[in-house]
């Protein structure tokens, strides 16, 4: 059977069949959509509703979450890029830094990794890689429109997938919705379609923006927010067609049908979305997230805990007296603790009861809840440093094993993940015609007797071709290390590996900076003034300054460094333009 997309239908024109397939989609997620808002209802346990509700004494959701998110990720990762070819290592050590610097500077981890990490939590965690349009450029006599590379989370309420596919792996198309303010839209999709038409005539607000700013009329809950927002904002939906490797933009059902903008991905020919989950059921596009199956536990939980809390709170002591010693009674009710009250028998027509308390089994059951929850390896209370879950130190590694097994299996996926997303991101910085990143080189400029390495990453000094480079995320690069963790790790790597093989090296070639080392290890223990009591005789190269600083930004004649060359600046590519315009009109005369 032909996809839907393929069909031929007269009546309608490809843009409104795709308007149809992002609505189908949108209605097929409903069902996975509900059960997601309650699960985040139950995360956030009222926080964001009117009123305060003591139903939810025990968060085992946020438990859960809370322990495996920052086990996949805490800080923006490594990247290493490498090469098999020789003469390409420098520039694949430049463009590793280059990378590294950007993802720094993007704060990746924070604004992306992170929330897709919760986000696969509750459903799936989706990313898009895509260079964000914000300037112009004439090249070559043409005006071309570019961007800066960008990497946005995409909620699974935005997404849009195939509907007519049993998996992702039958995936024709897929893509996201989105706003932008509608004269940025205007401009960025500026142009004409095959009839003559103004495509920024199609594009109009959402709605009109408010003037009636009156607390009661905002306050309805039927009101529409998009009407307080600063400007006009218009939605949008990309598209991308795999078939064809191209992104086509659209408006959604309910406006016109028109395909507004249609741009080649001129990269691997892979999509530009990214899609994280761990547990697929068969013939389904959409993962079981694992908060599902915390779901149930986390209810039985707190419906114990809430019978419990209701028994401790009718707890009742009372005090029994004879109507005789009605004057005693009220003796024992106002005394003080350690009072001395005079009687003549105290036991005779005094008695103490309690009335209701918790219930002992009450606790047997949620023991249970809690250790079938344990079960599930990625919420064990040791992976998530709450406290040891067996009575041995041999027990507590078997538990602390195979908890990691599990969570080592979606750390694999979302590795992944990251990685995909990395080597997306390094295309639009290899591509960029404009790109200029400045890599801070550390104290060793050569690598394996290579000649000294470019100081800027750009166009202009470019070597090879973008397969020619591997690139992966270092293992583990996203978890954070405390100072104390990398000086134990520092003093154990030395003392296993670095100086059992010293004598070998040394035959190579190879010393230890001890004062580097030393001062490195006074860091991490927080030692700040280490360098003004630990002194060489001859003076290490990180105690001095290798340059001078010159008014208005001059360098110094001897030392010119690098310029930006992206447009053809230096003497060295304005020879080669000229070469290759010589060239051009060579070949033109020889046509002729």
């Amino acid at each position: 059977m032909a996809h839907y997309l393929h069909e031929e239908k007269k009546k309608q024109s490809f843009p409104r069949r795709l308007q149809y397939l992002a609505k189908a989609w949108q209605k097929k997620q409903e069902p996975s959509l509900l059960h997601e808002q309650k699960l985040l209802k139950l995360w956030a346990s009222g926080f964001f509703d009117m009123g305060y509700e003591r139903e939810h004494l025990i968060n085992l959701i946020d438990r859960g979450v809370f322990t495996i998110v920052p086990y996949l990720v805490e800080g923006d990762p490594k990247v290493l890029v490498s090469t098999l070819a020789a003469n390409l290592r420098p520039w694949a050590y430049t463009t590793q830094l280059a990378l590294n610097f950007l993802i720094g500077k993007m704060s990746l981890a924070e604004r992306v990794f992170i929330p897709a990490a919760i986000n696969s939590m509750f459903g799936a965690g989706i990313t898009r890689t895509f260079s964000q349009y914000d300037r112009v450029i004439s090249l070559e006599d043409e005006i071309i429109k570019i961007g800066t590379p960008a990497v946005r989370v995409i909620h699974d309420s935005d997404y849009v997938g195939d509907p007519a596919a049993k998996c992702r792996e039958d995936f024709i198309i897929e893509g996201d919705i989105y706003k932008l303010p509608t004269e940025y839209a205007r401009d960025l999709f500026a142009g004409k379609d095959k009839f003559g038409n103004q495509i920024a005539d199609y594009i109009q607000p959402d709605c009109t923006l408010s003037t009636n700013y009156n607390p009661e009329k905002i306050s309805n809950p039927n009101y529409n927010y998009n009407r307080l927002a600063l400007r006009d904002y218009t939605t949008f939906i990309d598209v991308y067609l795999y078939d064809e490797n191209t992104t086509v933009t659209i408006m959604p059902d309910g406006r016109k049908a028109k395909i507004l903008r249609e741009v080649e991905e001129d990269g691997p020919k892979e999509s530009p979305y990214d899609y994280l989950g761990y547990k697929f059921f068969p013939n389904s596009a959409t993962p079981l997230p694992p908060a599902w199956g915390w779901h149930d536990l986390d209810v039985t939980m707190n419906i114990l805990a809430k019978t419990a809390r209701e028994q401790a709170e009718s707890q009742k002591d009372l005090i029994l007296v004879e109507p005789s010693n009605k004057e005693l009674g009220k003796k024992v009710t106002n005394a003080s603790n350690m009072d001395v009250l005079v009687v003549k028998n105290p036991q005779d027509g005094v008695q103490k009861i309690s009335l209701g308390g918790v219930n002992p089994e009450n606790y047997n059951w949620m023991a249970f809840a809690e250790d079938s929850f344990n079960k599930t390896g990625a919420t064990n209370p040791a992976l998530g440093g709450q406290g040891p879950s067996s009575p041995t130190l041999g027990q507590e590694k078997i538990v602390f094993a195979n908890a990691s097994r599990i969570v080592n299996n979606m750390n694999t996926r979302f590795q992944g993940f990251m990685t995909s997303i990395i080597r997306k991101l390094a295309w639009r910085v290899w591509t960029d015609p404009t790109v200029y990143i400045p890599v801070i080189k550390p104290g060793i400029k050569e690598i394996l007797g290579a000649e000294e390495l470019p100081e800027v990453f750009s166009q202009a000094d470019k070597v090879g071709d973008f397969y020619d480079f591997v690139f992966n995320v270092e293992p583990f690069s996203t978890q954070r290390m405390s100072p104390e963790l990398r000086y134990q790790r520092m003093m154990q790597f030395m003392s296993q590996w670095v100086l059992p093989t010293m004598q070998l090296a040394a035959a190579q070639g190879a010393v230890i900076d001890i004062p580097l080392a030393t001062r490195i290890m006074a860091e991490y223990q927080g030692m700040d003034n280490f360098n003004q009591i630990y002194k060489t005789s001859v003076p290490h190269e990180l105690q001095g300054v290798g340059y001078q600083m010159q008014p208005g930004g001059e360098k110094k004649s001897k030392s010119p460094g690098q310029g930006n060359d992206s447009n053809g600046a230096l003497i060295g590519s304005q020879e080669a333009n000229s070469f290759r315009a010589e060239t051009k009109e060579d070949n033109k005369s020889s046509i002729l």
